[in-house]
């Protein structure tokens, strides 16, 4: 064992930034799988959106200010944090490598922060929280009041911090990408799927070598309670909505707020309305986020709405923000329009498919250097001195220029 851990971080140490990581994951992982990880839905115009929205918006550096050690660390909710960047909720990461969400909750404690379980894990959610480190529990309603209630009491028990209720999956979102591979809603892992799949699990033995002595686990071992039968439902099942699994309704919030004992969050928040409506419910942070632009195609970039919901709800309750980090500077940028954090899912998940739990302490590690490179060219001594000044006003989403303001 301890040759393989030497091995994994001799490749983690290989990795210089986000595209070498999404490139090792890319080795390694059979294209369906790896697709799914990288996919958007429909034509991916969100998925692109998110990224560019952070490329288009330029600091305002101050020069000739020398920092020696600018200071990265926060608090989110209450919660002392080193980097202020979360690992997001991600189902199916036991697919991507054993280590699986295990090694993202380490990965994430390492680094002294925050590790978000799904609850599309492929461990239990107790067997996540058995992991040193503060953790906060991502709820989707299943099909049933009954099956939200298991959950939330199950999290309760194994101390988690905070409750995530994820809001923008009423059905999921079309993941053409998905289909085309053969990862349907409908897949089981079976003898008629193995010899479907064949052609893209063969070229990738050590995947295939590591899938297999890990049980073929494609299943959610959180809904095992949850269902008719006892059995849990597959990866798969979980996205259909409905009979499957969909978002917490308003009235759902209500029942939370009032059955779960400390800080809630609403994740899945695009709009100073509905951020609105989930302070209302009694949330005590918002995720503006679009799913990393796997749901609904034709969202705005999550860093154009950040400012509008900041503006909304900032005195009243923490926001944070996903969909679009790849680099440090990205981080930056979303805590200067207000974000107290941030959150990162395909960055560890590539981190953990090149080389496990060494790979998603890597990522990790590259966006503090990043951060800490960055904050240094920009003369700035602390993430809690960011603020719009430190950006272009021109290249800010939702400025107007004088002219345009004209005319």
């Amino acid at each position: 064992m301890a040759q393989v851990e030497k091995a994994r971080r001799r490749r983690a140490a290989r990795l210089l930034d986000h595209v070498d990581a999404q490139r090792a994951a890319a080795r390694v992982l059979p294209r369906g799988i790896r697709e799914y990880v990288d996919g958007g839905s429909e034509g991916e115009v969100t998925l692109e959106r998110n990224a560019r929205a952070f490329r288009d918006v330029a600091f305002a550096p101050r020069m000739a200010t020398w920092v020696d050690q600018p200071d990265l660390s926060t608090k989110v909710l209450g919660t002392p944090i080193d980097l202020p960047v979360l690992t997001a909720p991600c189902g199916g990461m036991r697919l991507v490598h054993p280590d699986g969400d295990l090694g993202l909750a380490t990965g994430a404690a390492r680094a002294g922060t925050i590790h978000v379980a799904s609850s599309a894990a492929g461990y239990t959610l107790e067997d996540i929280a058995a992991v040193d480190g503060p953790q906060w529990f991502q709820l989707y309603r299943f099909s049933s009041q009954a099956t939200m209630e298991n959950l939330v009491g199950r999290a309760q028990a194994a101390g988690y911090s905070a409750l995530v209720a994820t809001v923008d999956t009423a059905v999921a979102g079309f993941r053409p990408r998905d289909y085309k591979n053969g990862f349907s809603y409908s897949m089981r892992v079976n003898a008629r799927n193995a010899v479907k799949l064949a052609p893209q699990l063969l070229p990738k033995p050590a995947w295939l070598a590591r899938y297999l002595l890990d049980g073929l686990p494609f299943e959610i071992p959180n809904t095992a309670e949850v269902t008719v039968d006892g059995k849990p439902m597959v990866l798969t099942e979980m996205t259909k909505g409905g009979a499957g699994s969909h978002s917490p309704t308003w009235t759902d919030l209500d029942w939370l707020r009032a059955n779960w004992h400390g800080p809630l969050v609403v994740k899945g928040i695009i709009t100073p309305d509905d951020a609105r409506r989930a302070v209302e419910a009694g949330a005590d942070a918002v995720i503006v986020s679009n799913h990393g632009g796997r749901q609904l195609d034709g969202s705005p970039a999550t860093l154009t709405a950040l400012p509008r919901i900041v503006d909304a709800v900032g005195e009243s309750a923490e926001v944070l923000l996903d969909s679009g980090i790849r680099r440090g500077s990205d981080v930056l940028k979303a805590l200067s329009l207000g974000a107290r954090a941030v959150l990162v899912g395909r960055l560890p998940a590539w981190g953990l498919a090149a080389a496990g739990t060494a790979g998603v302490e890597r990522v990790l590690e590259i966006l503090r250097t990043e951060m800490v490179r960055t904050m240094r060219l920009m003369g700035c001594r602390s993430v809690a001195d960011l603020d719009p000044t430190w950006l272009d006003p021109a290249t800010v989403p939702g400025h107007r220029t004088k002219e345009v303001e004209v005319l």
